[in-house]
């Protein structure tokens, strides 16, 4: 009767078989960084005490493995350790082993409870579950235990081939202190402090790729693949990309070399649209007469982006607006002229990074031939106007 328990799956009502199976309840794990909720320790472990006598197990004291535990010099953290809590449990003489860790941070709580078989020596179930510290977390809690139980199933005997090894300790370094990790952008797993996080032991197999999301208030989401190829592994993660709502530059173009623009930028959306002021001063001469034409090209453009996302170190933007070129001699009477104009598309290419960038812009300017003006109705070039290329800096906050 005995081996044949050890390959049914067990329900709730498993208790209806005529001998029990010995199991033991490894006191759960608080990874908090406080210790100001350390009561859901005795919480957590209880209830799966309960859960495992109704379901039929026969839950071993605490006096059959807890000075076992001490001879070997482990402590409750260890057994969160597979091979340590399988190598307890068969010294107590248990053929169900289970433990359990959480961890509350930002009031943001994580829990995972995994069952061992401890005859076969292999990870048979297991459940990772996230929620908000609250009063609910005591449903939470029970919830948890009772989804666990009725997937246990006992193996029975050592499988022909064993399961693939699975990662041990993972720890991600990031400059972004405070910024908190999701698995796969669902479940948190916790926050750097001090420049680094230690994943809770989740049994990822050698060879598999996980994804983490990053997130931190006043900088854009981002997510990272990371490849699990040594049981022990250490990634550094990619530094965040600070939200961008204003932006001032300067810059210059081609056609117009004795003269400097600046503008200022509003992004509506941080670094996806903006709103931008132009002003470029320039002096037109041939330096063969004392009697130069200065030009003051005042334009107001609504931006975005192409294809690429604020991550991205190319980024492909365009712009549209209208403007104003007001032009006056140094001759006398000679008076003021207003050429306005459409600046119908701009394409810029530009070189992000995290807190200022450099652009190149091929501008599109069409002339209104309105009113008193000096280059007429239509498209403006290097001869007649203002240059269709533009290079620039721009400083982001």
């Amino acid at each position: 009767m005995r081996d044949c328990l050890r390959i049914m799956l067990f329900l709730l009502g498993a208790g209806l078989w005529a001998e029990p199976v010995p199991a033991v309840v490894f006191r759960a794990v608080d990874l908090s960084p406080t210790e100001e909720n350390r009561q859901y320790q005795r919480i957590l472990t209880e209830m799966l005490q309960v859960e495992l006598g109704n379901a039929g197990f026969q839950v071993l004291p605490d006096s059959a493995w807890r000075p076992l535990q001490e001879k070997r010099g482990l402590a409750d953290q260890d057994l969160l350790d597979g091979e340590d809590a399988l190598s307890l449990a068969a010294e107590a003489g248990a053929v169900l082993a289970v433990t359990g860790f959480y961890r509350v941070e930002d009031r943001q709580f994580v829990l995972e409870i995994k069952c061992y078989d401890v005859e076969a020596r292999a990870f048979v179930q297991g459940v990772l579950k996230t929620g908000r510290l609250n009063l609910s977390m005591y449903n939470l809690l029970d919830g948890v235990v009772k989804e666990l139980l009725p997937k246990v199933r006992l193996i029975g005997k050592a499988p022909a081939l064993p399961g693939p090894a699975a990662v041990e300790q993972v720890t991600l370094r990031s400059p972004d202190e405070g910024m908190e990790v999701l698995l796969a952008g669902t479940q948190s797993v916790g926050t750097i402090q001090a420049g680094t996080l230690l994943l809770p032991p989740i049994p990822f197999p050698l060879g598999s790729t996980i994804t983490v999301e990053k997130r931190k208030e006043g900088y854009h989401l981002s997510r990272e693949s990371l490849l699990l190829e040594t049981p022990v592994q250490e990634f550094k993660l990619k530094p965040l990309r600070p939200q961008t709502r204003w932006g001032t530059e300067l810059n210059w173009s081609y056609g117009q070399l004795l003269g400097f623009g600046v503008a200022q930028r509003y992004y509506f959306k941080p670094d996806v649209s903006y709103a931008a002021a132009e002003l470029y001063n320039y002096l037109q001469t041939n330096f063969s007469d004392s009697h130069p034409l200065f030009h003051h090209d005042l334009r107001l453009l609504y931006g975005g982006y192409l294809f690429t996302g604020p991550d991205s170190f190319f980024r492909l933007g365009w712009s549209t607006g209208v403007g104003l070129i007001m032009t006056y001699f140094t001759i006398p009477d000679q008076g003021v002229y207003w050429d306005f104009y459409l600046n119908l598309i701009n394409a810029s290419l530009e070189l992000n990074y995290r807190r200022w960038l450099l652009y190149l812009r091929g501008e599109g300017k069409f002339g209104l031939g309105i009113g008193r003006n000096l280059l007429g109705l239509g498209w403006f070039n290097v001869a007649n106007g203002p240059s269709p290329i533009t290079v620039g800096f721009m400083w982001k906050w």
